[in-house]
């Protein structure tokens, strides 16, 4: 039996990575600044869990388009 071929060739995920990362720490990293500011303990650790959430988020999506060509 051949062994099962990526969707996703290498080179592609890793610029989709760069690209969701960038796009993460853009956002999610400037509510956390921005939270960080205001002292709030509180709004720290809730924003850091929003920042975690979208990094986790990003791992499925590319899990998923790594193995099925349609959700590119």
């Amino acid at each position: 039996m051949a062994a099962s071929t990526p969707v996703m060739d290498d080179s592609r995920l890793e610029g989709w990575a760069c690209d969701k990362a960038q796009e993460i720490m853009l956002r999610e990293g400037f509510r956390l600044i921005r939270s960080a500011r205001s002292g709030s303990n509180t709004e720290i650790r809730e924003t850091t869990l929003l920042m975690a959430r979208a990094i986790a988020a990003s791992l499925v999506e590319a899990s998923a388009v790594h193995r099925n060509p349609a959700a590119e």
